[in-house]
């Protein structure tokens, strides 16, 4: 059972690899046109990595899906296919369900984190390796508004930075949050689509929630999950975020942890009176 489920995870990660791989081979064929034939240094690179982010113009949704759904999976999987199928029931009780909520949490986490972080490298390693070096710029800041909707900096080396570590970040919290919501889901193919519905769900419900006044947009972006999982990408409804992008990642971050502390807890109070 265990050298299946192996095979099973190798099997998915290579595929999420050729998707990713591919992703790359289209975004640079269409960015063929971009690169200087007398060898000038032009920011072409970063803009070529940011257009593979969630929302750029050659985004992959397939991918993006796929993360979603097996960050959470990887990283606390095993620990929801034991609790909902008794198998470490004793077990449980003898380490106490605070260090098994412990393990799911620091799992999730590290699993999201380094989920995001390798697939950024990755990245940048096949734009680095097979279409132009890096070169960076700082660049006038309307134009940088108008090139992403979100910002951290208008230097280049900065924002590029900030994004692959806080994307990194966001996403090993969005590990934790799917895992507090899968202590309460009793099936486990429930819990392997779990991610995107919360995912995509959010996000339906942040861009509907977002024509509204300009409380109701702040309210859209407060939970808004790729103002952490692709922090500065996002325009909700063409409006860029009320706050500076280091904020909003903070508060949503923030959100989303206080909402997974209350769920681990209400479940945690719940098998205690169950015994």
């Amino acid at each position: 059972m265990l050298k299946r489920t192996q095979k099973f995870v190798l099997i998915i990660l290579i595929i999420y690899l050729l998707l990713i791989t591919w992703q790359f081979v289209t975004a640079a064929k269409d960015g063929a046109g971009l690169i200087p034939t007398n060898g000038k240094a032009v920011d072409i690179s970063v803009m070529l990595f940011f257009s593979i982010q969630p929302n750029g113009w050659n985004e992959n949704i397939i991918s993006l899906v796929m993360m979603l759904a097996f960050v959470p999976t990887f990283g606390a999987g095993l620990l929801i296919y034991c609790k909902n199928n008794n198998m470490f029931g004793s077990a449980q009780q003898r380490i106490g369900y605070h260090d098994f909520v412990k393990g799911g949490i620091i799992n999730s986490f590290i699993v999201g984190f380094l989920f995001s972080l390798i697939t950024s490298l990755y990245q940048l390693a096949l734009i680095r390796v097979f279409y132009y070096p890096f070169f960076f710029k700082t660049r006038p800041l309307k134009l940088y508004i108008g090139a992403r909707p979100g910002y951290f900096s208008t230097n280049q080396l900065i924002d590029l930075c900030s994004y692959v570590t806080l994307a990194a970040v966001g996403w090993g919290i969005f590990a934790i949050l799917i895992f507090s919501i899968g202590l309460f889901v009793a099936k486990n193919s429930i819990y392997l689509v779990l991610g995107p519905c919360v995912g995509l769900g959010l996000t339906l419900l942040s861009i509907l929630i977002s024509m509204g006044s300009k409380f109701w947009l702040f309210v859209s972006y407060s939970w808004f999950p790729f103002a952490v999982l692709a922090p500065g990408q996002f325009a909700l409804g063409s409006r860029l975020p009320p706050i500076n992008s280091y904020l909003l990642f903070m508060v949503v971050a923030l959100l989303y942890l206080l909402f997974a502390a209350y769920l681990i807890k209400l479940w945690q109070q719940q098998k205690r009176r169950l015994g």
